[in-house]
Formats: structure tokens, C-alpha cells, sequence
């Protein structure tokens, strides 16, 4: 992920080079400006008839593209979105979590305050591989998890041994019978978190409305030097490169964060989330609170 200061406008505005949508089109923007300028020479210095595409026909394909390309980059902006919340979910759970069980397991038990530790350090990270692994048309669900040696992914294993550590723990008395209760939710919140992050990953944009949006913009940058020749000459050609640009710039935006959870420029940062969690639970469980002494009675 890109970080930057949102304020310092003038350094966003000439960041090319972190701009994967301008390294992308750049040169396809020259090439929609050769092709227009190919299509101005024809019509005005060759055959010198034009096509007969005004303005207003531009106009009416244009808002259809318009409506089109808000709905695709609404769509995608709304799954990037989720899956931030969902990952700032799972920090909250997991300090939650860690907060619970340093409050009711004894200061002296460091072995299992480092195996809590240590089950929930790993959990954001296992999260983070399986969601970044490819699909597969072959995989029922769409997708070919990280999986252990008995075919169970990563973090369902990781989730399990968490469940399993809390009930011997309660069976053994070393926590309270109330932590049953108290832990469940935070437990099961652990699950919620992966289905909905796995939902995410495995049901991408249908690909007949991709393919078409893909398709429209083109075919619009096809038509435009038509449509504008008679009335702009050779300024069709910066015409036709500024709105191919505009429009195939928000398609191939929308395409860098559809998919949130990979390793591109533009998507989450789960490897600093899950560092930041990992060191958030072994500083809560691990590290030694010194309780302030209180203060004689008057």
C-alpha cells in the first residue's frame, strides 16, 4: 500500500512514478493519440468526408459510460473498504482477546501466556497467506488455500487450537468457568473475520460486466475521432488521449483494488497489520504490568 500525506496535494499531483495508472496507460495514451491523429488525416487531408458522428451521439454514449464506470468503481472501492474493516476487526478482536486472558490467567504462567500469544501472533499472518494464494477453477469454493498436512487451513487450525487451549484451560481450572461466556464471542469473531475475508477473495467482479465495461471504453476511444473531427480537427487527437485516459484510467483503478488482499501498490497492508497485532498480543500477555500500590486509608 501507498502511503503518502493526503494534505501535500502538489506531490500527489506529480508523483508519476508511484502512479500505477499513469505508468500503465502511458503508453496507450499515445497510442489513442496516434490512432486519433490517423483517423483526423483521413477524413480531413485524404478522403475529406466525414463520418457522419456529432458531438451529441458522443454525448449519449458518453453518460451510458459514465453510469457504468461510477457503478465499477463503486463496487470495487466498497470491497477494498471492507476488507479494511474487516482486517481493523481483527485488531480489535485479538487485543480484546489478549486483554481477557491477561486479566484471568495467573502472572506466573508464562507457558500459557506464550502459547496464547504465540496462537494469536500467527493468526493475522496465516490469514494474510491464505488470502493471498491464487483461485482455482478446480476448488469448489473458488480458491486453493494455505493448508496444513491434514487438508485444514492455516488459520481454521490456528482458530481451533485457540478454542481447544480455552476449554482445557476452563476444564483445568486455571480459568474461571465464566471465561466459557466471556471468550466465545472474541472466539468466534475469529471465524466471521475469515469467511467474510474469503468471501471477498473468492467472488470476484463477474466477468461478463469486467469484459464489457473493458470492452465499452474501448470501442468509445474507437468512435471519439469520429465524432469530433469536423468539429476539432487535429485537437481531437488531445481530446480523444485526455478522455481515454480518463475513462480506461477508472476501469484499471477500479481493477488495482477489487481485490484487496493481494500485494499490489494499491491494496491492504496485512503484513504491517498483522506485525502490529503479533507485537500488540505478546506485549499484553508477556510483558509484566507493575500494579501501583494504593494508598493507606485515612
Amino acid at each position: 500500500m501507498i502511503f503518502y500525506d493526503p494534505k501535500n496535494w502538489l506531490q500527489i499531483l506529480f508523483d508519476f512514478p508511484r502512479s500505477p495508472v499513469f505508468r500503465t496507460l502511458f503508453l496507450d495514451v499515445i497510442g489513442a493519440g496516434l490512432y486519433a491523429a490517423l483517423v483526423v488525416w483521413v477524413e480531413t487531408d485524404y478522403f475529406r468526408v466525414a463520418v457522419p458522428l456529432g458531438p451529441s451521439f458522443l454525448s449519449i454514449l458518453g453518460i451510458i459510460l459514465g453510469l457504468l464506470l461510477v457503478f465499477r468503481t463503486n463496487t470495487a472501492y466498497d470491497r477494498w473498504w471492507e476488507g479494511r474493516k474487516l482486517w481493523g476487526q481483527l485488531v480489535n478482536v485479538s487485543r480484546g482477546l489478549a486483554h481477557a486472558l491477561d486479566a484471568q490467567l495467573p502472572d506466573a504462567d508464562t507457558t500459557r501466556r506464550t502459547r496464547y500469544a504465540t496462537l494469536l501472533a500467527q493468526f493475522p499472518a496465516a490469514l494474510a497467506a491464505h488470502l493471498r494464494k491464487p483461485r482455482s477453477k478446480d476448488d469448489a469454493g473458488g480458491d486453493t488455500p494455505v493448508r496444513v498436512p491434514d487438508g485444514t487451513s492455516v488459520p481454521n487450525r490456528l482458530a481451533q487450537s485457540m478454542h481447544r487451549a480455552v476449554v482445557a484451560d476452563i476444564d483445568a481450572g486455571v480459568l474461571p468457568t465464566e471465561a466459557r461466556i466471556a471468550l466465545q464471542p472474541l472466539l468466534t469473531a475469529f471465524d466471521d473475520i475469515t469467511g467474510a475475508c474469503e468471501r471477498i477473495r473468492n467472488t470476484p467482479i463477474p466477468f461478463s460486466y469486467s469484459s464489457y465495461v473493458k470492452q465499452f471504453v474501448v470501442l468509445y476511444a474507437l468512435v471519439m475521432p469520429f465524432g469530433l473531427v469536423k468539429e476539432f480537427g487535429y485537437g481531437t487527437v488531445i481530446a480523444s488521449m485526455f478522455t481515454f485516459f480518463a475513462t480506461m484510467g477508472l476501469e484499471l483503478l477500479a481493477g488495482e483494488i477489487e481485490e484487496p488482499f493481494g500485494t499490489d501498490r494499491n491494496d491492504l497492508p496485512l503484513d504491517q497489520i498483522a506485525g502490529r497485532i503479533a507485537g500488540d498480543v505478546r506485549a499484553l500477555l508477556l510483558t509484566p504490568v507493575p500494579i501501583a500500590p494504593q494508598e493507606p486509608a485515612q
